[in-house]
């Protein structure tokens, strides 16, 4: 029998939007995400992930969005 594969949580994902809500004005213009990420308006995509990650929820295939969001953070919180 498979492993059952698991997503975020509802949880996770409102703490991650609480992050985000409250380091907003930390957020930089644009950001090299990653190797294969660059956006030129971190904000929308923020919120475009958020979206997306909310849509998402449960479903442990469509896991991109919320794993940009935690990248994103991740490189925020490096840079302090």
């Amino acid at each position: 029998m498979a492993d059952k594969k698991e997503s975020y949580s509802e949880e996770e994902l409102n703490e991650m939007i609480a992050w985000f809500n409250n380091h907003a004005d930390e957020l930089p213009k644009e950001m090299q995400i990653n190797k294969a990420a660059f956006t030129t308006d971190l904000k929308l995509t923020v919120e475009s992930c958020i979206m997306q990650a909310k849509q998402c929820l449960g479903n442990y295939k469509m896991t991109g969005a919320f794993r940009l969001l935690q990248q994103i953070r991740a490189n925020i919180e490096d840079n302090k």
